[in-house]
């Protein structure tokens, strides 16, 4: 009854497995891929079951202490026999009543296990994938596996637990009631097996809708993300307008595709409640007549009555988990699409980067970085940001560091010495000492908050940096969650650091304080920062203007400014 340790530790191994050779890869087909999800852990698959054939499968039988009562009890007077049936009844309801609560506690950590699983399958390739996802998959996409897809999984997996313990109520009941009456038992047979068959079509044509569903959801998600990307450039050429109206568009063609799914869904919300009482109506009607005929005991007609009655929450739950497993379908379709995109082979014949304070090159773009402090001036910020993943090996280029390509190195290596820190980046859950240390620990993580000019947002969180931050560090403000994302570019400490406009959001007299102060901090290492700030550009050691994607010019910024006119209008503009 121990809950499971989450997130695993490999989500490939099922639990418990001692790891002897490589491990196979999740199954690449959706329903293939959600049986693995289901039963990496088969001991607690095994539990989540039983305990519903304990739980939800005991519940329709319950009516055969009725039949004993009345005929053995008090049909005949014998309250001994009663208070036996009462005392049975009690005791199997106690028995019901623990194993619900087992039942629940054990979903939980079932539906939970699968969805950490899958959402560590889909972490994991993104990361493998890295720069290529781009040419494979919108924004939209990934956001939407990430999130809708991920409470399908989890959904579908807690649906799925009942079903062992509602099929095996339904298949107690038919055969008691066989044994009562075969007519009576043929009545629920049949009526069972007429629901399923009316229901196939439903579902079939719910699960198309709610595919078409789906994809809505991931377009109006991309078409969402790059609005909120580019509002700045949409505001400035005057495009905001346009961008909403086809928001407004997106979003009303997602509410028709949802109200398309009521109809088949609310046909099996009919089916699910109606055919039941149908089938009850038909049962109390073949039993009264039994009964009065003297086929069968007056208990016996109770018995049949609540055995049928019994039966109305396990069909119910039978059909819902029908329709969740459908979207469980498609959302595992989802992540197969996403696990399933190609992957550049990984290489073992790695080469070891050069030593500390090697140059780092990018010869398609003429630029060449050293030890100290490099300012790149680009007209257009896409330049910067391109330049800045071919750097870091995020991007094909014939970049080398040292005389190394970058694309011989081991990709752990690289990411550990090149760092790209974006104004923007992501921001996780945590203390804030935690966010800012990263994977390398808290020692440097107070000269870094000094550095960025981050004392002031450390000193007003209620329990300062041991304060709790939930995603994207929402509660401080933009120019605040700024500084801490440079503070932890600097905690990092990495040999080459790529910084993107790390200053945008932050007033000048700050700015310039963190221009020094970071300066200092990465004396000896080498810094690039993707800024047109005067302030940046005039502390540099070097400054690279860069044009259409080349190195047009470098020298210091006050040379640049005397030699170069494209470069001293560029600044100009920044200083209007």
């Amino acid at each position: 009854m121990r809950a499971p340790d989450l997130p695993v530790a490999d989500p490939l191994w099922p639990h418990g497995a001692k790891p002897k050779a490589s491990p196979t890869p999740p199954p690449s087909t959706p329903w293939r891929l959600f049986w693995w999800l289901a039963t990496r852990r088969k001991a607690l698959a095994a539990s989540v079951w039983i305990s519903a054939v304990f739980s939800l499968g005991l519940v329709p039988v319950m009516p055969i202490f009725l039949t004993g009562a009345v005929d053995d009890g008090i049909t005949r007077h014998d309250w001994g026999a009663l208070a036996a049936w009462v005392g049975a009844l009690v005791a199997a309801g106690s028995v019901v009543a623990v194993s619900i609560v087992v039942h629940h506690r054990m979903t939980v950590w079932w539906r939970q296990d699968a969805s950490y699983r899958a959402q560590q399958l889909t972490v994991a390739k993104v990361g493998r994938l890295g720069a290529r996802l781009r040419a494979h998959a919108t924004t939209g996409d990934v956001v939407s596996v990430g999130i809708t897809d991920m409470r399908a999984i989890g959904r579908s997996i807690e649906a799925l637990a009942p079903t062992v313990g509602c099929a095996g109520g339904i298949i107690a009941v038919a055969v008691l009631l066989f044994t009562t009456s075969v007519s009576l038992g043929l009545a629920v047979f049949i009526g069972v097996i007429a629901v399923a068959v009316l229901t196939g079509p439903l579902l079939g044509r719910l699960q198309r809708r709610y595919r078409s569903y789906r994809e809505h959801v991931g377009a109006i998600t991309t078409r969402s993300s790059d609005i909120v990307a580019g509002l700045r450039v949409l505001r400035g050429v005057g495009g905001e307008d346009a961008f909403n109206e086809s928001y407004r568009r997106d979003s009303q063609d997602l509410k028709r595709a949802g109200l398309r799914i009521a109809a088949p869904g609310a046909w099996i919300d009919t089916l699910a409640a109606g055919a039941p009482l149908i089938l009850l109506g038909a049962v109390v009607w073949q039993s009264a007549r039994l009964a009065a005929s003297g086929e069968i005991t007056v208990g016996q007609m109770v018995a049949a009555y609540a055995y049928t009655a019994a039966l109305l929450q396990p069909v119910r739950w039978l059909m819902g988990t029908a329709m969740t497993l459908m979207q469980g379908h498609v959302a595992a379709a989802k992540i197969c699409e996403l696990l399933n995109l190609p992957e550049p082979p990984r290489r073992t014949d790695t080469r070891p980067g050069p030593d500390t304070g090697a140059e780092l090159a990018d010869p398609d773009a003429g630029l060449r970085l050293k030890p100290g402090l490099t300012a790149i001036a680009a007209a257009d910020p896409r330049s910067a940001t391109g330049l800045f993943d071919r750097l870091a090996g995020l991007a094909p280029a014939e970049t080398a560091f040292g005389g190394v390509p970058v694309s011989d190195m081991d990709p752990e290596e690289l990411r550990r010495r090149v760092l790209v820190a974006d104004h923007d980046a992501y921001l996780y859950a945590g203390t804030l000492e935690t966010v800012l240390a990263g994977a390398v620990g808290e020692d440097r993580v107070a000269e870094a908050v000094t550095a960025a000019c981050a004392d002031d947002v450390v000193d007003a969180l209620p329990d300062g940096i041991a304060t709790d931050l939930g995603n994207q560090a929402r509660t401080v403000s933009g120019g605040q969650r700024q500084r801490l994302r440079l503070a932890r570019a600097l905690a990092a400490e990495p040999e080459v650091l790529l910084l993107h406009e790390p200053t945008s959001a932050v007033d000048s007299h700050t700015e310039s304080r963190i221009v020094e102060r970071v300066a200092a901090l990465r004396k000896g290492l080498t810094t690039a920062v993707a800024s047109t700030s005067p302030l940046w550009l005039g502390r540099a050691d070097t400054v690279a203007f860069v044009q259409d994607g080349k190195v047009a010019a470098t020298g210091t910024h006050a040379h640049l400014m005397a030699a170069a006119p494209d470069y001293r209008a560029l600044v100009a503009r920044e200083l209007t």
